[in-house]
């Protein structure tokens, strides 16, 4: 399995029913959403409306994380879409980083990307063994973008099938962008 320390994008699962007001209006903060198909737990977003990370748009370091493995199966009549970005564009437009899982045990650490990329222990990452606790709070690490991502700023977006591309491919039309889709099924559960 490639080193995800050495890879160059950062990963975000959403519904795809988002994904016509993402394409028209860019990849927004959850404070700054009003209408939206949420695919995230309740009882988290609490615990992380009161560390003010509801200000952020989070991707992760890898797809098919345990939050999407959780999201996925919690909603598996729904169909999900992965965008990414490069990782370049986070530093260049200076994104935070939490080298864990927010709601870890301990305090949460907000870092700049330099000081947050260096402190996610990217050994434990790379196991990827989410029967350990710890290495799955690391597999949950953070990239944390403090602006609306521009679908500009997209560097493709992944889909499950032929059928899920073209209808992503039908909602970009309509919006007017132009955003590389392709389909990988490996990020997906089914």
């Amino acid at each position: 399995m490639p080193d995800i320390k050495e890879q160059k994008l950062l990963y975000h699962l959403t519904s795809l029913e988002n994904l016509s007001s993402i394409f028209q209006n860019g990849l927004k903060p959850r404070a700054q959403l009003r209408a939206f198909e949420d695919v995230a737990d309740a009882e988290i977003l609490k615990k992380r409306q009161g560390l003010a990370l509801e200000q952020y748009v989070p991707f992760h370091w890898f797809a098919a994380n345990p939050f999407d493995g959780s999201v996925q199966r919690r909603r598996s009549d729904a169909q999900f879409v992965v965008i990414t970005v490069r990782r370049n564009v986070a530093i260049r437009k200076q994104w935070k980083v939490i080298p864990r899982h927010p709601l870890a045990n301990d305090a949460i650490q907000l870092l700049d990307y330099a000081e947050g990329f260096e402190a996610i222990n990217w050994d434990v990452m790379n196991a990827r063994d989410y029967h350990d606790p710890q290495c799955k709070s690391i597999c949950m690490a953070e990239c944390l973008s403090p602006d609306v991502v521009s679908p500009n700023d997209f560097f493709k977006i992944f889909v499950s099938n032929a059928e899920v591309e073209a209808l992503c491919e039908s909602k970009m039309r309509e919006a007017g962008v132009n955003v590389q889709i392709g389909v990988n099924r490996g990020m997906f559960l089914r």
